[in-house]
């Protein structure tokens, strides 16, 4: 997979787990089960961990590419250093022969000028000397001997000059090119190391988001733990909804975990507020019950409660269950204590599944919670 891709996959199972961390803050509501809460903790750690592998794959690859380029860079930093000292070498030697021919050139004419400025032994005075016609093939072969032999050296000196001064051009020329590739080479080595940088950030970021699914998963185990004990404690004591207090039922039967109490809190709607009930968790769908006998005397929208119910009971106190999907009974009917009055959902000022639950006698809320018996705080 691309590094591209893999940011993508990451950019999503961050998504995912930004979703299940956000049911953790006091300000918003519990949203859905802690069974299904705990599900998608675990799916976000599974993405995560394979994220996490497939980066460090790219990352040991990466690594691995890298080690070769600065293998390949040394060797050619080792030539380039080569063919510079062997460049220089023939610099000097050209330097060294074009300084002999010179003197040799010089040295040349010296001698001819010298001999015939003399007079006395010229290369003429030479060949008539000859006492018979061999002695003067003899002489004028001596003669010639020595003039070409002195147009040869400079000659050798001349062609010397010519080659290495072609081997320093074409060892220039390599040289360029060896340049070159380390230069390409380099460029490539930069961006293995940008991408080693980036798949370390990415592998980071990662970890991060794992840590935290971790530490979510633990915190939504313990809330299970405890609903579960308490469950227990309910059952073994015969009560059929946890218990009561003042003759008032939990308005669920699958869950005892409260994520936002009543009173003061921080709303995703309004900022701090007086939060007049408490937000109980509970799946989408599940049935919401009535906290005790009573008339309703609202079913329907509600505001910012969206689908609501609310019932007056004998003992003055009123009962209002917020955020319903849909509500199962309707103005002036008389219900009984746990009959299903409508069902969990996240209708109005939501932010997931849950059951705002509000107490209210002689017009002004009350403290729901020492209706709640057994309840389980979640993280707050």
């Amino acid at each position: 997979m691309s590094f591209r891709k893999r940011v993508a996959s990451f950019l999503c199972a961050a998504c995912m787990l930004v979703s299940i961390l956000s049911v953790s803050r006091p300000a918003t509501v519990y949203a859905g089960s802690l069974d299904d809460q705990l599900q998608e903790a675990r799916d976000a750690q599974a993405e995560l961990e394979k994220q996490i592998e497939a980066v460090q794959a790219d990352k040991s690859k990466a690594i691995e590419e890298k080690a070769l380029l600065d293998q390949r860079n040394e060797m050619l930093r080792t030539e380039v250093n080569l063919i510079q000292q062997q460049a220089d070498e023939t610099e000097a030697r050209i330097t060294e022969l074009t300084e002999k021919e010179k003197e040799q050139y010089e040295l040349f004419c010296k001698q001819v000028r010298q001999e015939e400025e003399r007079g006395t032994v010229s290369y003429w005075s030479v060949i008539f000397k000859a006492t018979d016609f061999t002695d003067l093939l003899a002489r004028m072969d001596f003669v010639n001997e020595v003039m070409d032999y002195d147009r040869q050296v400079i000659a050798d000196l001349q062609e010397t000059r010519q080659q290495l001064s072609e081997d320093k051009a074409a060892l220039d020329q390599q040289r360029t090119e060896l340049s070159s590739s380390q230069k390409k080479l380099q460029q490539q080595i930069d961006e293995a190391n940008a991408l080693i940088r980036e798949y370390e950030n990415t592998e980071a970021g990662h970890q991060a988001l794992l840590d935290e699914a971790e530490a979510d998963e633990a915190r939504i185990q313990e809330l299970i733990r405890k609903q579960q004990q308490q469950n227990n404690n309910s059952g073994s004591s015969g009560g059929n909804n946890s218990g009561s207090t003042g003759g008032y039922i939990w308005p669920t039967n699958n869950t005892r975990v409260i994520t936002s109490p009543y009173g003061n809190r921080w709303c995703p709607y309004h900022g701090w507020e007086w939060h007049n009930g408490a937000d109980i968790d509970a799946a989408y769908g599940s049935p919401v019950l009535a906290a005790n006998s009573g008339t309703v005397i609202q079913a329907g929208w509600n505001g910012g409660y969206g689908i609501s119910v609310m019932i007056s009971h004998s003992d003055g106190i009123t009962t209002l269950y917020g955020h319903m999907s849909d509500w199962n009974v309707t103005a002036g009917q008389t219900v009984s204590q746990g009959d299903i009055i409508g069902w969990c959902g996240s209708t109005g000022n939501s932010t997931g599944a849950h059951i705002h639950y509000t107490m209210y006698k002689d017009g002004q809320t009350i403290d729901v919670m020492n209706y709640l018996p057994g309840y389980i705080a979640y993280d707050w």
